[in-house]
């Protein structure tokens, strides 16, 4: 069902199987997998930019530590920042007391710990079995272990640049979204319904900086100018079939020769496929390949009600529009939250029955806001819905956890998470878009949460029984 991530068997403490890691086994494979090295794959080949343009070895990083593209151009990052330097040394050298690592890598450290499973061991899964891949990627870390230098003008395609730096303009207002992420689910956090809600931080909830239209033609650019090492462009939003720039950065690798060689990720609500009147279909036929990552959490109506404006049949006939290209992988990458796991299942059996449109199904677990898990769910649901998840061994873990907030969430750490808030955040929800052509209702949608719910003048305390 899927080449990388999910379905790894969790051995216990803090550990899985990775007898499907690396096709073949050196010293730094052995070392990766024996654990005498904690290994990622991400300094050594990937470039990311945030919403408000700072630099990082990843989507997953953390954040406020790295430069930002108004002052450093990619080249110079990849090569000569001191925190990726150090990174990677400390991750090719066995016994490192990672003290960098534990600094930036801290969310994939902490699932490790807790959870056995982390998106450093799905993209190791899948990359060290990439045959096109994985040696450029030892080559460099090889090269760095041995003198700490990379001669970047000598290396292969080997880069993934991640680029949110171009906005957060989105169409849709999936309920599990940070606000920071999303232009419609900015305007929605900050409506009169949803004053009162406690899911989400302060920070989550604040607009990031834009940059000018010079500074996105110059990010621009800058990624042109290393084209002959870029293996993949990941592009992110917010929605990036929305966004214009990213069609003009497509337009300009184009110019550049490069195109052929290259792979271009859309990490996608695949709603739309045309955007003032410029079609990405007429975009594909020039790279070598064009992958659309299509987040789904569930089908029909309730893909619907999780991502609020969206449309399942307009999603379907989009993904089989762009499946008649011969260079086009489709993927699904779901969300398992509160709401989708009560449905993830279904969706799970809907891809088995079109597999004929897709290349790969994959899944994280949502850890962030804390209240938006699905380990929150009341406890009879999730014992009910554990047998659903047989053969799925991350899906049935989270759902055997208790509902306590993880240590690293500062505000809440080790408290128990009240269900009653998500519900009330979930109908806030549903009150904001009464009278539109969106409007649903949570117990119509998912009628096996009605019973749970407390209104707030009942009088009744009750948490996760």
């Amino acid at each position: 069902m899927t080449k990388g991530g999910p379905g790894d068997k969790y051995l216990g403490d803090g550990k899985i199987d990775t007898n499907k890691w690396f096709e073949n086994v050196d010293i730094l494979e052995n070392q990766i997998k024996n654990e005498e090295i904690w290994f990622c794959t991400a300094p050594f080949q990937m470039m990311y930019t945030s919403v408000s343009g700072e630099m990082l070895p990843c989507s997953w990083a953390t954040e406020q530590i790295g430069p930002n593209v108004m002052n450093t151009s990619i080249k110079d990052f990849f090569l000569h920042d001191r925190m990726m330097k150090k990174l990677r040394t400390e991750m090719v050298t066995p016994g490192s007391n990672l003290k960098l690592v534990e600094k930036v890598c801290k969310n994939c450290r902490w699932q490790e710990k807790h959870f056995g499973r982390s998106r450093r061991q799905a993209a190791l899964k899948i990359q060290s079995n990439d045959k096109q891949l994985w040696p450029e990627i030892r080559n460099l870390a090889e090269q760095h272990r041995s003198d700490g230098y990379i001669d970047f003008d000598k290396a292969g395609r080997l880069l993934e640049i991640q680029i949110k730096a171009f906005g957060n303009t989105c169409n849709l207002d999936c309920y599990m979204c940070i606000p920071y992420d999303s232009s419609i689910r900015m305007t929605s956090i900050h409506s009169e319904e949803l004053k009162d809600e406690k899911i989400f931080s302060k920070y989550s909830k604040k607009a990031p900086k834009k940059q000018t239209n010079r500074k996105l033609e110059e990010i621009i650019d800058d990624i042109v100018s290393v084209a002959p090492q870029i293996y993949n462009v990941k592009l992110i939003g917010g929605e990036p079939l929305v966004m214009k720039k990213f069609y003009v950065l497509l337009e300009k690798l184009i110019e550049s020769g490069h195109a052929k060689e290259m792979m271009v990720k859309y990490q996608t609500n695949m709603s739309t496929i045309e955007f003032e009147k410029i079609k990405i279909s007429k975009l594909i036929p020039h790279f070598g390949t064009f992958e659309f990552t299509v987040s789904l959490d569930s089908i029909g109506k309730a893909n619907n009600y999780i991502r609020r404006r969206s449309n399942w049949e307009d999603i379907i006939n989009n993904i089989k529009h762009v499946k008649q290209y011969p260079n086009v992988d489709v993927n699904i990458n779901g969300a398992i939250s509160f709401l989708s796991v009560l449905r993830f299942w279904e969706l799970i059996d809907w891809f088995g029955e079109n597999k004929e449109l897709f290349k790969q199904i994959n899944w994280s677990n949502i850890r962030n806001p804390s209240k938006l898990g699905a380990n929150v769910l009341p406890e009879p649901l999730k014992e009910k819905l554990i047998p659903f998840y047989e053969g799925f061994p991350d899906i049935q873990q989270v759902l055997r956890e208790p509902a306590i907030a993880p240590s690293t969430d500062q505000k809440l750490g080790g408290q128990k998470l009240d269900y009653q808030e998500t519900l009330d955040y979930l109908l806030m929800n549903d009150k904001h878009y009464k009278g539109t052509k969106w409007e649903m209702d949570l117990f119509e949608v998912f009628p096996e949460l009605e019973e749970y719910h407390q209104p707030k003048d009942s009088g009744l305390d009750i948490i996760n029984t």
